[in-house]
């Protein structure tokens, strides 16, 4: 049966400060990625603002390891990996920098947006071969169809890093669109008064069972996709698998040292289901704000926040708001602000979303926030006057 599910992001017509979380504020969560001397690859998890996970490929050295641990209230922590190395550094919402085995290194935070942002996350699994052999298995993929994987037996780590190919599977969207039917995709283009989008619908699948799978096909937004991967491991051996994701499942199977290897995985990474709330006013100078709110609960969310107001003219909205100013706030602390979108800072980010808007005076926020509560204010940045639409968007990447 099909569920209707909005459990993440909650809009409220005005922010009531009673009871708000104290850690609410922009989220350090993500993958962080950098290189090591002599070819090798470092990843970082990092998850909401207290928790690291990283990855280590050390092809110089030829092994492979791990560490996991928290982080201080400024981003740093100092990590011992299962080689027993120390990784200590500093993690921004932009980069994690660390030393490790002699190395000053610089890890970036990796774009959300890509060919395989879909299937994008970390995945965990027990990996087992037909004669019963076992390894347990920490994958992970990014959006630009990078592949890491470290597998680890009772006495050993092994690990390497390589590319996905992807071949998307057709879903019953596309299925009905085929065959002239289903709903047209939602349009990102400001509406005249405030309207909630579509929402996106997630479930478990057991790709065996045929009942399963036909309750599934009623979710009209699932991606879906077949691949296939080569890594190489830091020894120099050569990984390659298969991989069907479905619905937040990740199905597998690598071949090592000619042993086939089947894994199921679910992906590690925030359950998010898109949500576009508006409310629509008129700003006025001094107190005529435009004020709205939003609570986000369950985990660190990347939401984008517009303010439209040139837009809606073509729509017979007049007067509208000409220069629409976007400021972010929690407890009464600015967290972010934004005039002109095409001036931000991730403004290509923005454009790849798909919800960029349609006048670059009109003003945007894409920001990863920890879960509590914020308002958005909108002014007119030169003073202006006029009718002003703001939106919140839960985008599905993180």
């Amino acid at each position: 049966m099909k569920q209707t599910i909005v459990r993440s992001l909650q809009i409220i017509a005005l922010l009531v400060a009673l009871a708000l979380p104290s850690f609410a504020e922009e989220s350090k969560r993500g993958f962080f990625e950098g290189n090591l001397l002599g070819g090798g690859r470092i990843v970082f998890f990092l998850q909401g603002n207290h928790a690291l996970s990283a990855y280590i490929f050390d092809t110089a050295g030829h092994q492979a390891s791990f560490a996991g641990g928290p982080l201080t209230d400024k981003g740093a922590f100092s990590l011992t990996t299962s080689a027993g190395a120390t990784l200590a550094g500093n993690a921004t919402s932009s980069t994690i920098t660390a030393a490790f085995a002699g190395q000053n290194i610089t890890a970036t935070r990796v774009s959300s947006f890509g060919k395989s942002e879909e299937l994008g996350g970390r995945f965990t699994a027990t990996a087992v071969s037909d004669s019963g052999e076992s390894l347990e298995v920490k994958i992970v993929i990014d959006a630009q169809q990078h592949i890491f994987l470290l597998a680890k037996n009772d006495t050993s780590v092994i690990g390497g890093f390589g590319n996905v190919t992807l071949t998307p599977a057709p879903t019953a969207a596309k299925a009905a669109s085929s065959r002239g039917g289903g709903d047209d995709d939602p349009s990102p283009s400001p509406s005249p008064s405030a309207s909630p989008g579509d929402d996106d619908h997630h479930g478990g699948h057991e790709f065996e069972d045929e009942d399963e799978q036909e309750d599934h096909d009623e979710d009209l937004h699932a991606e879906q996709f077949n691949a296939t991967f080569t890594i190489t491991l830091v020894t120099g051996e050569t990984v390659t698998g298969n991989l069907t994701f479905s619905h937040g499942l990740l199905l597998g199977d690598f071949t090592l040292n000619g042993v086939v290897f089947h894994f199921r995985a679910p992906q590690e990474s925030s359950e998010n289901h898109l949500a576009n709330i508006s409310t629509r006013g008129f700003v006025n100078t001094g107190q005529g704000q435009l004020i709205g709110g939003f609570i986000i609960t369950g985990g660190p969310k990347l939401v984008l926040i517009r303010a439209i107001g040139p837009s809606m003219a073509a729509l017979g909205v007049n007067p509208v708001l000409a220069n629409p100013k976007l400021e972010l706030f929690q407890n009464g602390k600015s967290l972010a602000l934004n005039d002109n979108w095409q001036n931000a800072a991730n403004a290509n980010q923005i454009t790849a979303t798909g919800l960029a808007p349609k006048n670059p005076n009109e003003a945007t926020l894409l920001i990863r926030l920890e879960p509590g509560a914020y308002t958005t204010v909108v002014t007119g940045s030169d003073g202006g006057t006029g009718i002003a639409l703001v939106e919140v968007y839960e985008i599905e990447h993180d």
